[in-house]
């Protein structure tokens, strides 16, 4: 089991943009593999137990942690999985997750788990992916955006200097968008993606995409292309946390 970190964007009524760094790992072969998105506003990190609580004496057993704004991957489960997701200190009664669940994972199916709200109120998303093939004249890389800032209205995705909504025109709370394909050839250096409120259009986050026509040399390795991503927009709406966009690199899974 390997623990990917995946670079979260702050980003409210000013931008700090960076990029994503990965690192590949195989799925197992007669496992699932399960990707956890850290969003759950006011924790650091979430250790997760695979035994789904600490029924068994141990403290937190085959421990690992989610920190804020990150990303992991696990690939060594499948069938019916239990899974509890703990903060520390440890204030629940019980010593009960923070949240805690059953996952229908079958063998060799792929599936990303989104955390949310806040450990007093938290929320979650598990998704099924399929991701989509790129074939090589295609010079593509797909991407998909999620919203899974608590509490907000509707959002819109644009690319910025299009018009709003360009991408996405209304992405509600928990939508998650099919993969569209977008050019990832030598013509393009850069996308950057900006998520705002579809009724004021208020700029929420963005997120830039940048490496895509590096050459593929080992010193501009080209990190986009025939890759299928992740786009979401987390924090809490009403002032809780300042809303981040956070990359997810869904090829992790191969």
């Amino acid at each position: 089991m390997k623990k990917v970190h995946i670079i979260l964007f702050p980003a409210a009524f000013f931008l700090l943009l960076g990029s994503c760094k990965k690192e590949s790992t195989a799925k197992v072969s007669g496992t699932s593999s399960l990707t956890i998105v850290n969003g759950l506003v006011g924790n650091s990190f979430l250790y997760t137990n695979f035994n789904g609580d600490k029924s068994n004496g141990e403290y937190y057993s085959q421990m690992n942690s989610v920190d804020y704004g990150y990303a992991n991957f696990y690939n060594s489960y499948s069938g019916q999985q239990k899974l509890g997701l703990y903060q520390l200190p440890d204030t629940n009664a019980n010593s009960q997750p923070v949240i805690g669940l059953t996952l229908d994972l079958p063998v060799n199916s792929i599936h990303t788990l989104f955390l949310m709200g806040t450990p007093s109120n938290p929320d979650y998303l598990l998704t099924t992916d399929q991701l989509p093939y790129h074939a090589p004249a295609d010079s593509a890389m797909g991407i998909r955006f999620i919203n899974i800032s608590a509490g907000s209205a509707p959002i819109t995705v644009n690319i910025s200097g299009q018009a709003y909504g360009s991408e996405v025109k209304t992405l509600s709370y928990k939508t998650v968008t099919g993969f569209k394909d977008y050019y990832a050839g030598s013509s393009v250096s850069s996308y950057t993606f900006e998520f705002r409120d579809k009724i004021t259009g208020m700029l929420l986050g963005s997120c830039l995409i940048d490496g895509v026509n590096n050459n593929g040399s080992p010193s501009a390795p080209n990190i986009r292309l025939y890759r299928n991503y992740t786009i979401a927009l987390v924090g809490v709406s009403g002032g809780l946390a300042t809303n981040n966009t956070l990359i997810v690199d869904e090829d992790m899974h191969y």
